[in-house]
C-alpha cells in the first residue's frame, strides 16, 4: 500500500484535520487505534487466518484500522459502521492510503444490507457487544458463505471491574465509570427483552455466545483470551495482546472464531 507516508501516520494526520468534526472523545480514540502501524493489525489478522480470502466484511469497523490491514492481504474488503462520521473518515483514509479494494458504507449490524452468503470471512472486533447482539450475530452468520470464518470478541465482567477501578482512558467526553453503569443497565434491559441504548455495551456470557453460534450453524468454535487465538507462541501473544484475558480474577476480554457449516441459519434471538 503506497501513499504519502505509512498508513497509520496518514491516519493520524487525518484525525488532526477532522478533530473539530469528530469531537474530543472520538478523536482521542482514533489516535489510540492509529498509534500502532497497520502491520501490527495485519500480523494479528494473519494469526487468525484472515489472509488470502476473497470478499471480507469488517463489521463495525470504527475508524478502519482493521479494515486497512484486511485490505493489504485480502481481495476485497467491505467495511461498515453505524456512525456516518466514522464511515466518512474511513472513505477519505482509504483514498489517501491508496486502498482501492476497500469500500466503507454505513450499516446497522442488526440489519446488514448485503445478500445472503456474500463474504468468505467476517471480522467483527469491538462492536458486537454494542448492539442487540443476537440479532447482529444472526446477520453476520447470514452474510457468511458456507465454509467461511467468523471472528467476534466481547468483554467479561472483569473488564468492567477494571474500567471502574482504573478509569482507563478517561478523557474529555468519556467517563469510564458512567460507561460501566450504563453497560450494566443496558445488559439488564437486554436480558429483560427491553429496547437497549444504542452504542452502549451489553455483557455477553461466553456460554450464551457459543449456544447462539451453534444455533446459527457454526462449528469449530474456538475461544481464547483477546489476541491469543491461533498463536503458536502463547506467552508472546499475551505480551502483544491489546487487553488482558482476566482482570481481578474475572473474565476480561475474550475472542471467538468459528466456521459456517451450511447455508442454513435461523434467528438467534431467544
Amino acid at each position: 500500500m503506497a501513499g504519502p507516508g505509512p498508513p497509520h501516520s496518514v491516519a493520524l494526520q487525518l484525525v488532526e484535520r477532522c478533530e473539530a468534526r469528530l469531537g474530543p472523545a472520538s478523536a482521542a480514540f482514533a489516535r489510540r487505534v492509529f498509534s500502532m502501524d497497520v502491520e501490527t493489525y495485519a500480523a494479528r489478522l494473519a494469526q487468525y487466518g484472515f489472509v488470502d480470502r476473497g470478499a471480507v466484511l469488517d463489521a463495525g469497523c470504527g475508524f478502519g484500522q482493521w479494515s486497512l490491514a484486511l485490505a493489504t492481504t485480502n481481495a476485497t474488503v467491505e467495511a461498515c459502521d453505524i456512525r456516518e462520521d466514522r464511515v466518512d473518515f474511513l472513505r477519505e483514509l482509504a483514498g489517501l492510503a491508496k486502498a482501492p479494494n476497500l469500500r466503507a458504507t454505513r450499516a446497522d449490524l442488526a440489519a446488514l444490507p448485503h445478500p445472503d452468503a456474500s463474504f468468505d470471512a467476517v471480522f467483527c472486533y469491538g462492536a458486537l457487544f454494542l448492539t442487540p447482539w443476537r440479532a447482529s450475530l444472526g446477520e453476520l452468520v447470514r452474510v457468511l458463505r458456507p465454509g467461511g470464518i467468523l471472528y467476534v470478541n466481547a468483554n467479561g465482567l472483569g473488564w468492567y471491574k477494571h474500567l471502574w477501578t482504573t478509569q482507563h482512558n478517561r478523557s474529555v467526553g468519556y467517563e469510564p465509570r458512567l460507561q460501566v453503569a450504563r453497560a450494566f443497565l443496558n445488559t439488564w434491559r437486554y436480558d429483560q427483552g427491553e429496547p437497549t441504548e444504542p452504542g452502549v455495551d451489553v455483557l455477553i456470557d461466553p456460554k450464551d455466545l457459543h449456544v447462539a453460534l451453534a444455533r446459527g450453524g457454526l462449528e469449530n468454535v474456538t475461544q481464547a483470551d483477546e489476541g491469543c487465538l491461533g498463536a503458536t507462541d502463547l506467552p508472546a501473544a499475551r505480551s502483544r495482546a491489546f487487553f488482558e484475558g482476566t482482570y481481578g480474577g474475572d473474565l476480561g476480554v475474550y475472542e471467538v472464531i468459528a466456521s459456517k457449516r451450511s447455508s442454513s441459519w435461523s434467528s438467534l434471538e431467544p
